[in-house]
């Protein structure tokens, strides 16, 4: 046999077995699919950096568009060399196949457990508190155009109802009352409704809910406020929350 001719067997058997590289399939479409769905994640995250702003999920589309592609090409070009560099060896391309799958599940356990604790006091489905005012006796209810807001205040959360919000006042025992909500997302029982009219001050009231009421299953009774901030006011407004 000829040098040509032992060459070209050779670089016959090279290429079988670089043909023949069991495992290298599977390690490519896992690693592909890795990369699909990490380069999404990440390029939604920096989408704002480029324009893509996060409103009406356009940061997503830009994932979408420019990362999953280039994080599904760079992940099976990973996937390929990893194989690529064990050689022949079949046993270390399985380790590293079984340890990729390992890794997946523990990232993804690792997810699962922190969303879990980042969730654990947020109310499912979310509530609302509707806080009833009334004025004193003899106080007449104010101009028709007058705002009032109702802020939500506890060690968990802090949240506001519209600010453009006007109630309609109306004469219940001959005292004028109105309602306003705001909704609910975390569980405790330390909660207060601060209520505000107008330009006036700001009357804080204890809310005593429990923690994680059913729904429209707390009624409290009428409760002077426990503070006021800033002056003025009507004098000794009540109110009562219900959730």
């Amino acid at each position: 046999m000829g040098d040509v001719q032992r060459k070209m067997v050779s670089y016959e058997i090279s290429w079988i077995k670089k043909r023949k590289q069991p495992l290298t399939a599977p390690i490519v479409i896992v690693w592909s699919v890795i990369g699909l769905i990490a380069g999404g994640m990440i390029a939604t995250e920096f989408g704002p950096l480029f324009g893509w702003r996060n409103m009406e999920g356009m940061s997503a589309y830009f994932g979408l568009l420019f990362g999953s592609p280039l994080g599904l090409i760079a992940g099976a070009v990973f996937g390929y060399r990893m194989s690529r560099g064990f050689g022949d060896d079949t046993k270390k391309r399985g380790n590293f196949l079984f340890l990729t799958f390992v890794g997946v599940g523990a990232l993804i356990a690792g997810i699962v457990a922190l969303e879990a604790y980042r969730t654990r006091d947020h109310l499912d489905p979310s509530l609302s508190i509707t806080c009833y005012m009334r004025l004193p006796e003899g106080v007449a209810a104010p101009p028709k155009d007058t705002k009032s807001t109702l802020e939500l205040r506890s060690d968990k959360e802090t949240r506001r109802s519209s600010p453009y919000n006007v109630p309609e006042w109306e004469m219940k025992d001959g005292r004028a009352t109105a309602q306003n909500s705001v909704e609910v997302y975390r569980a405790t029982t330390d909660r207060k409704a601060a209520v505000t009219i107008g330009n006036g001050p700001t009357y804080v009231f204890k809310v005593n809910a429990p923690a994680r009421p059913k729904t429209y299953s707390y009624e409290g009774s009428w409760q002077k406020p426990e503070g006021v901030e800033g002056a003025g006011g009507v004098g000794d407004l009540e109110a009562r929350c219900l959730m």
